[in-house]
Parts: C-alpha cells; structure tokens; sequence
C-alpha cells in the first residue's frame, strides 16, 4: 500500500503534545511495521482550528495528496492533526471514500466507505471540534480575567519591556524601556506642542530611531511611518489604562509612560486635525492651496495661472477663481488678528461645560471600576460586567469625546502669541500653512452678477474662521 503522512504542530494540554517530526517519525515507523512505501509528507505548522485565521498550504496540499490516487492510506498522529472543524472532517472523509483511500491515526486504520468507521471518525470529529471550544473558552475567560486585573496580555507594546521569573518563567510585570520609554514620551510631547504627525514620523526616522515592528521585506518600506505614530497616539496603554476588545476597562497594572491629562490632549489634537483640516502637501509652494475651500461645492482651491495672473480656482466646480496674492494677504491678515485677540486660557482653568464633562468622565470611570473590581471578588458575575460595560461604555465614549470638543487646540500653547506678526515671518511656508490649517478655516466665495467685472478686491468673498 502507498501511504501519505500529514504532520502539523501540536499544542494539546495534558502531555499529549508532538512536535511535527515527532510525529513523521511514529508514523514512519507504523509505515515500516505494515510494509506501507510513504510516498510523501506534509508537515504543517498552520493552527488546524476551527477558530484559526490564516490560510493552511498544508491543508490544501493534503486535499490534493488524496484526490490524486497517489496514495491508498493517509496516517496522521491523531484525529484533531488534520482538522478541528467539523466542516473540513467532513469533506476529508467524502474525498477519502470517493478516492478509496483510508485513514490512520493513533494505531487504528478506518475505511471511510464503511458506515461504522464514518461513525467512529465522526465522533472522534465532534470530540476535536469540542476541545476545541473549550480551548477558546478558556483562552478567553483567562484573557478577560487578566483584563479584569489589569495584567498585560498579547504583543509586548513599544516602550515596555517584560520582567519574568527566572525559575517558573511566569510573567511578574511589565515596565517602561528604558530606551524605547523616552522615544514614545516624545512623540506624545510633540503632537501636545502640535508638530505634525507626518514631521515626527519624517525626523525619527532620519535619527535612525528603532521603529515598533521591522518592515515587512515585500513593502519595502523603512523607518516611521505617519499612521504608525498616529495609532501609537492613540493607544490607552500608555496611559496606564487596560483595553479589552478595543474598550478602555480601568486602570492597568503597568505605569503609564504619559500623564493621564498629556495623553487626553493628544487625543484632542488628533480629533482637531481630522475634524475637517485638509492635508497639508509639502511640495506645495502657495500658502492656500488646498486649504482654502469653494464657497460652492467646498472642494479645495489650488493653484493656476490664468492670463499671466497667479490665481486660485476650485478643483471640481471651477465656478470660483480668484487672484492669489490679494487673497494670501488679506487672509494673513485675518489671521494675525484672530492671533492677536486670543483670550489664551490659563492651563489650570476650563470653562465650566469642560470642567462638567470631565467630571462626567470621572465618574463614570469610577462606577465602571467598582463593578470591574466587584468581578474580580467574585461578587458580580461576567455576564452582568459585559452587560453593564454594554451600557457605560458608550457613555464615557460620549462623555470624552464631549471633553476634547470643549478643550483649546494644544497647539496654541506652543505659540509665542506675543507678536503674531514676528512669529508669522519667522516661519518657513509648510509651518505656516499648518498653522493656517489648524488655526482657520478659509472659504472663497463666488462673486455676484453686480461684481462680476470688477477689478478691485473684495474682502467680504473671502470668509475666513477660527475654528474654535
């Protein structure tokens, strides 16, 4: 008989494990016992689970081994090798007896045409799918409960490092890098003082910093890239805060590497910027190009030249055109004077819409911990924690987002608002088109039938607004 060996890493709990050439090795022997010429192996290495999310090469080389004819018995190490889901045992045993090929595992043979092997097989299948289960159970009631204790779990995050028992191995904590900390307390200084994400990414990457993954090999791509430290921004972590899927849960075991209060304003400068602010183009060597938006179909005005004259006209409607340089200045203009006539808040004090917000915040921060901490005791079941976090998640969501929307842009903060003017010319033209991006919002308006002919400037079709 010809025989084939399927091989796929093993990690089953009760000491039953094999490695994959463990596992060529026995079924080789078995092979040798019985005579049988192998006449090809598949090692594997991909999760046979029915919860798996990566592709399996092995699977779909044994599918091919066994619809071939190459092969008269397939031997694996034991029923869950080949698969855990009840769906693929199913189509393994149809190929199997439309091929007449039998399958081997743990010292017994079956012929897949037979009604009482297809029971045997079957059952141990709903075993293998079941075990299964309650793996994924277990894994996640263990990731929920260190969630609830505020353990770290999964990917070790950039800046920490891990502490673990040298006799056991088992994790004792998580600390701050000491020389990846100091590079992610920057980048949340910076994006606080308002330098764009993409000049931080730009700059960590010409100082040759260590970036938190290596590339990947088939991108190309090197160094820091701008929605890297966006989402690293973004991430409760460090702050000291535990997430489990994707919601902030409480305080976490591990200190945070910012302030509480520096990582809230990071994340009212990133809502700043993605709340309508366009793209700022480096390359771009006018001072409103793609920043001053049409008054009639909001699409950005760039730059042409229309009969000699420097102009900015809409990029989709081309119904509003206008000379540049009368619309630069008069825009500067209004700019120094929204500059000049800002009341600049002490940072200690809020308006008291803000100072309610937060303290919402606050509070229901606090209930949610006491129900988290109630869990951990035992004393409030994880049915009824999901169902309050169901509920007061979505307000401390709101409640936040309320909060950033009532705070200052931090950017100004890093302003020296002293004299506006002198400040504006000591700027090359990309800080003050950030500036102009993040400080104003600019319409041009299209001119009515009655101006429509003038020469002269008319300021009233320029609408330029703080945007705070």
């Amino acid at each position: 008989m010809r025989a084939g060996i399927h091989a796929r890493v093993s990690q089953d709990q009760g000491g039953r494990s094999r490695s994959v050439p463990e596992q060529v090795e026995e079924s080789m022997a078995w092979a040798a016992r019985e005579g049988w010429d192998v006449v090809e192996v598949i090692r594997e290495t991909g999760s046979a689970s029915r919860y798996a999310k990566t592709a399996r090469p092995g699977w779909d080389a044994l599918v091919e081994l066994v619809s071939s004819g190459r092969i008269d018995v397939l031997l694996t190490w034991e029923h869950s090798r080949a698969t855990r889901s009840l769906e693929a045992y199913t189509d393994l045993r149809r190929l199997c007896a439309e091929n007449n090929v039998s399958w081997g595992y743990m010292g017994t043979v079956y012929d897949l045409a037979k009604r009482a092997d297809r029971f045997r097989t079957g059952l141990d299948a709903l075993l293998a799918e079941d075990e299964s289960a309650r793996n994924s159970e277990r894994i996640q009631r263990t990731m929920r409960s260190r969630a609830l204790e505020g353990s770290p779990v999964g990917r070790l995050p950039y800046g920490y490092r891990r502490v673990y028992d040298d006799t056991t191995g088992e994790l004792l904590r998580q600390v701050p890098d000491e020389e990846t900390a100091p590079v992610v307390q920057e980048i949340y200084r910076r994006v606080v003082a308002g330098d764009p994400i993409y000049r931080i990414a730009a700059d960590l990457t010409a100082r040759g910093v260590p970036t938190p993954r290596p590339p990947l090999k088939r991108s190309g791509a090197a160094g820091w890239l701008p929605a890297s430290v966006k989402r690293m921004v973004q991430r409760p972590t460090y702050a000291g805060l535990r997430v489990h899927r994707g919601e902030v849960i409480g305080e976490a075991q591990w200190p945070g590497l910012v302030e509480r209060d520096t990582w809230e304003q990071a994340q009212a400068v990133l809502q700043h910027v993605s709340a309508g602010q366009p793209r700022i183009d480096r390359a771009v060597k006018q001072l409103l190009s793609g920043i001053a938006k049409c008054g009639e179909c909001g699409g950005p005005m760039v730059h042409h030249t229309d009969r000699g004259f420097s102009t900015y006209a809409c990029k989709y409607c081309s119904k509003v055109t206008r000379r540049r340089i009368p619309v630069d200045e008069h825009v500067v203009e209004r700019l120094m004077f929204v500059l000049s006539n800002l009341d600049t808040p002490d940072p200690d004090t809020a308006t008291p819409e803000l100072l309610e917000a937060e303290a919402e915040v606050t509070a229901l921060r606090a209930r949610l911990r006491g129900f988290v901490d109630g869990a951990a005791d035992g004393a409030v079941s994880l049915v009824s924690l999901a169902r309050i976090e169901a509920k007061l998640l979505p307000q401390i969501e709101e409640a936040e987002q309320r909060a950033r929307r009532l705070r200052r842009p931090p950017f100004l903060a890093s302003l020296d608002l002293s004299d506006p003017i002198a400040m504006w010319r000591g700027m090359d033209l990309g800080q003050q088109r950030t500036l102009l991006a993040e400080a104003v919002t600019v319409r041009i308006l299209k001119a009515g039938p009655q101006a429509r002919g003038r020469k002269t400037f008319d300021p009233n079709l320029i609408d330029v607004r703080p945007r705070w």
